[in-house]
């Protein structure tokens, strides 16, 4: 019926330190034997799970050193982005002052202009009326005529410089000189009342 079975020691660990030697029958062998071969399979499949668990960390490494990378761009884009803005702002600010001083060069402008005699077109024999030194020596210079006249355009000079001369001489001698153009004023009318130092003119 039964036999005297070694089996001795088994190297896995189930029966590692277990001396078999006795008489079993055929069917506790074989399920010894089937248990070892199920123990063997649990470590097989223990040792792919953790094969797949080291991929799944070294997956999550490389994930993790992507990410990091992927910040690192992203930092980089917004200081990029930052800068840019900058630069944006700056050439912003360089065009308003611009402006600013453009603005301020077209009001000085219109300021001269406006402030500048108007150019005043001549031909022989216009009448016209010039500036006049103020006599500083006499009564105040707020109340002596600003212009003398009338003169008579005679020679048109270089650079809008005029030759006139006094149309009405005194003494027989004729006053004449040269003027610039900003001097000159058209002459408009004559006040018999006043004398030949003052006149009206059309400013």
């Amino acid at each position: 019926m039964g036999k005297r079975v070694h089996i001795g020691y088994r190297e896995d660990e189930l029966f590692r330190n277990f001396p078999i030697d006795e008489k079993v029958n055929r069917v506790c062998v074989k399920r010894l034997e089937t248990a070892q071969l199920e123990s063997e399979s649990l470590q097989i499949k223990d040792f792919s799970k953790q094969k797949i668990i080291g991929n799944l960390a070294n997956d999550l490494k490389m994930v993790k050193n992507e990410l990091r990378l992927l910040q690192g761009d992203i930092k980089n884009f917004k200081k990029e982005r930052h800068s840019l803005l900058l630069q944006i702002q700056n050439k912003n600010k360089n065009v308003e002052n611009l402006k600013s001083d453009n603005d301020s060069l077209l009001k000085t402008k219109v300021y001269y202009d406006k402030e500048k005699p108007g150019k005043v077109s001549l031909r022989k024999g216009d009448i016209v009326a010039v500036r006049r030194n103020p006599n500083m020596t006499v009564e105040s210079t707020k109340t002596q005529p600003r212009y003398q006249g009338p003169m008579v355009f005679t020679e048109i000079l270089p650079s809008d410089i005029y030759r006139i001369s006094q149309l009405e001489p005194s003494n027989d001698r004729p006053y004449a000189t040269i003027a610039h153009v900003s001097q000159l004023k058209a002459w408009e009318s004559w006040n018999e009342n006043d004398d030949d130092s003052s006149v009206k003119f059309r400013l």
